[in-house]
């Protein structure tokens, strides 16, 4: 059998910020890496080009984000031989250690269809602490595809005839929380992507994501070892606590361009008021008129949800268990 292709694949959009350290990452462990563009209007692609091992393309302009998936995986299969596709964001990175991990050598003499999961470690602010989770990740391609439907947090691999094989010494990084300012700016656009486009009610949205302070739930939290940062270098700066977030993002603008074509009232049951969004859109040299039309008792629902998100999200407790029935009974009737 011939050595598998090692294939890593991305879609971006205005990812220039991180794109560079992302493919100086992946040229260390993979053969090629397809890069699918999404309308981003900075030098991501660009930045793509430099690398001739990187081949890129663009969606489709309205691609949903289980689509993007399917695109890159038809991307992938352009390479010809056998594939073993990492299927990953901009920000993320495999650890360092992979090159001396026998997860390595696991995942190379893997058989076609097997698929693995990584520990998703996401590396809190200070790089000295992070939480834990599992992410699906890596896919020995068999021909398998996606499912139907559309879903924003669809698993990243094909459905195969194998299970999940967890590997435990190579970590996936995740450093969105590096720039915590960034991922709740990324949370709001979430929350009215799904709101307009997957018909998702606002008191799901509301409690599962989160908007000015980030919380781990339930996830363990562990002490980074040096050996999964080692030789990136560029982490260096995020070692202190100093957040590094900017005033405004492209989240941002999409989240206006929402409102102009639904008008703001159509989100006051979302919880995306805590940030002046006339002042966003002065910043992204846009007319304002943006103001919050929230209600008091809008108001006090969003607070009440961002005090008491973890015991909504999870607890089994008597009290919460009656908060989301009446969410699922008369809040529903409302709207909510």
């Amino acid at each position: 059998m011939s050595k598998p292709n090692i294939i890593c694949v991305v879609s971006v959009r205005n990812d220039s910020w991180i794109l560079n350290n992302f493919l100086e990452c992946a040229k260390k462990w993979a053969d090629w890496v397809i890069v699918g563009d999404h309308n981003s209007t900075d030098n991501s692609v660009e930045i793509a080009q430099r690398f001739d091992f990187v081949k890129t393309f663009s969606h489709r302009p309205s691609s949903s984000f289980l689509s993007r998936r399917r695109e890159l995986l038809a991307e992938a299969r352009k390479i010809p031989g056998p594939r073993i596709i990492f299927t990953l964001d901009s920000d993320e990175m495999i650890s360092a250690n992979w090159s001396e991990s026998p997860d390595w050598q696991t995942i190379l003499n893997a058989e076609p269809g097997v698929c693995f999961s990584f520990e998703w470690v996401e590396l809190l602010p200070g790089l000295r602490d992070a939480s834990v989770f599992w992410m699906p990740t890596i896919f020995v391609d068999d021909g398998s595809e996606y499912p139907s439907g559309e879903s924003i947090h669809e698993s990243r691999v094909p459905i195969t005839r194998f299970g999940l094989t967890k590997l435990y010494n190579i970590k996936l990084l995740h450093y969105a929380m590096i720039d915590p300012v960034k991922i709740f700016s990324k949370h709001r656009y979430y929350k009215c992507y799904e709101f307009i486009e997957l018909k998702k009610k606002p008191w799901a949205l509301d409690v599962y994501y989160q908007d000015t302070k980030y919380k781990t739930y339930d996830a363990p939290l562990i002490p980074v070892k040096d050996e999964w940062l080692e030789d990136y270098s560029w982490l260096d700066k995020y070692k202190d606590d100093k957040q590094q977030g900017q005033d405004v993002y492209w989240y941002d603008a999409e989240v206006l361009n929402y409102f102009d074509l639904y008008g703001v009232e159509k989100f006051r049951k979302l919880n995306i008021w805590d940030v002046d969004w006339n002042k966003k859109a002065e910043l992204l040299n846009r007319k304002g008129g943006y103001r919050d039309p929230r209600s008091p008792y809008e108001v006090w629902l969003h607070k009440f949800i961002e005090k008491n998100r973890e015991g909504l999200k999870m607890s089994p407790k008597f009290q919460y268990r009656v908060v989301r029935l009446f969410a699922r009974t008369v809040l529903r009737i409302l709207g909510w």
